[in-house]
């Protein structure tokens, strides 16, 4: 559907987009596309390398949104209703005894967030489960359902599995069949399983930026596709009608304009899908743009409302109905695309400690991370050794640049989330740079079918040395918080 266009051709201004890419850089976020669109022209697409068109992204919670809309066929076509009790279609997974709450739990409720169950007791990746479904059912509940919003993602990976009960197949593939084939989505695109088999369908889609943005626009203008009315239109305007409230706080921001059904609001009368690292997508429909980005950020609502907020203030708020040619504009804003590069450790390519500590072995105390010793080589590409429970390990780090390399650390999950797969480990992006004149600092960004990020400060003193290591994954790099302190050999 889209054709590739000059934003000035769509009403948008170059340098508007321009001056949005330029402050995403600027405040060191790890971006991976932006794509935008106003109503079928792709004014802007721009990936920072080595992410390209090609490459199949993990859309993490932005999955929650397909199935939402997965379900909600399922009701138009009569298979299921959304007020029905959702232990009605799963006899086989239920405990002996069943809580009041849970038995009046509704898919509507799972579908606007406010089930029965507000904290865990059980982390689903520790859990050792063979069926996530079932554990789901096991947990005790303390909310009586419908009645508030809280955040419940086992309960869509449930819905997700409510689907492919239901349907008999994949949830995506249910949704390829129904929707997904007609707008050009990716063949190739799948979604992770979970143990017992069912698509991870809370959290692991994978397939291109450019799928998300078509299906973000399908959503955005009621199902319609191409003048063809592929998803019944009732359906997406009863989901955003189906709303909850989810302010969790004294201000307004991006996360707590509202939840619909699977959908969020976000600002004005914009909807759309939300991912963990900031995988997003939303709609407009005051201006008919699409956007959709993906990203690899550290998990906070920071970086999210900065995508977002200037989204709308530099690019959505200086809409016009039309906008004259500005080639320099536009030749400035292809040339700043085209050198898009995965963002890099801030500061100082080199410092005199190099020479102090280059090559010097530090033997570790006592640490939660396991770490007996390390050392550091410096040289065009650097190096930080450690030892830890698995062994010797090498990461390659650059000077302000990125060694893309196997993360070192073995047995991460694979297809199936949760489950150790031995010798299995993640691509990676590692580049280094100093801060001050004693604080090294290592950026290394997961870019696998798994995102994540690991930041490590090294500083050192008298020939004391310290570490401070900060992982942020959602089944990983665990091993990796902590501290060390360290001598030199």
């Amino acid at each position: 559907m889209f054709v590739r266009a000059t934003p000035e051709s769509a009403g948008v201004s170059s340098r508007q987009i321009l001056k949005y890419l330029k402050m995403i850089d600027s405040h060191g976020l790890a971006s991976h596309s932006v794509l935008i669109a106003r109503g079928d022209k792709l004014i802007c697409e721009a990936y920072w390398k080595p992410f390209d068109s090609s490459v199949k992204h993990r859309m993490y919670s932005q999955t929650k949104s397909y199935v939402g809309i997965a379900v909600r066929l399922l009701a138009e076509e009569g298979r299921l209703s959304l007020d029905d009790k959702i232990i009605s279609y799963f006899p086989d997974k239920l405990p002996e005894t069943v809580h009041p709450y849970l038995e009046k739990l509704t898919v509507r409720n799972m579908l606007m967030m406010r089930t029965c169950f507000d904290e865990y007791d059980i982390n689903w990746f520790r859990s050792g489960t063979d069926d996530r479904v079932k554990l789901y059912f096991s947990q005790k509940p303390a909310v009586y359902p419908g009645t508030q919003y809280r955040y419940d993602s086992m309960g869509s990976f449930v819905l997700g599995a409510l689907v492919e009960r239901l349907s008999g197949k994949p949830f995506l593939d249910y949704l390829r069949e129904k929707c997904l084939d007609e707008i050009g989505f990716s063949k190739s695109a799948y979604c992770l399983k979970c143990p017992g088999g069912h698509s991870w369908a809370d959290s692991a889609l994978i397939c291109t930026p450019l799928d998300m943005l078509s299906f973000g626009r399908l959503v955005g203008c009621y199902g319609r596709w191409n003048g063809k009315q592929i998803i019944p239109e009732n359906i997406i305007r009863e989901a955003l009608a189906d709303a909850s409230d989810c302010m969790t706080n004294g201000y307004r921001s991006f996360d707590n304009c509202g939840y619909a059904s699977q959908l969020w609001r976000f600002y004005g009368n914009s909807f759309g899908f939300n991912g963990m690292h900031d995988q997003l997508t939303f709609y407009d429909p005051d201006t008919d743009i699409t956007f959709t980005c993906t990203s690899g950020n550290y998990r906070t609502p920071s970086s999210r409302e900065l995508l977002i907020s200037y989204a709308f203030s530099e690019i959505i708020d200086t809409v016009s109905d039309s906008t004259e040619e500005d080639e320099t504009a536009y030749n400035e804003l292809e040339s700043y695309i085209k050198n898009l590069k995965l963002v890099t450790a801030y500061g100082e390519k080199s410092a005199e400690l190099e020479k102090e500590i280059n090559g010097k072995v530090f033997i570790a105390e006592d640490n939660r991370l396991g770490i007996t010793e390390f050392s550091f080589s410096f040289g065009d590409e650097c190096e930080f050794r450690y030892k830890n429970e698995q062994g010797e390990k090498v990461l390659r780090f650059g000077r302000c640049e990125n060694i893309f390399q196997p993360f070192p650390q073995t047995g991460y999950s694979d297809i199936v989330g949760g489950q150790s797969c031995e010798g299995h480990t993640y691509d990676c992006a590692a580049s280094g740079a100093w801060g001050t004149e004693n604080q090294l600092r290592i950026l290394v960004q997961i870019i696998d079918v798994y995102i994540g990020t690991l930041y490590i400060s090294f500083a050192y003193r008298d020939g004391h040395g310290r570490i401070k290591m900060i992982g942020d994954a959602e089944n990983f790099l665990g091993e990796y918080n902590g501290t060390v302190n360290a001598v030199i050999k």
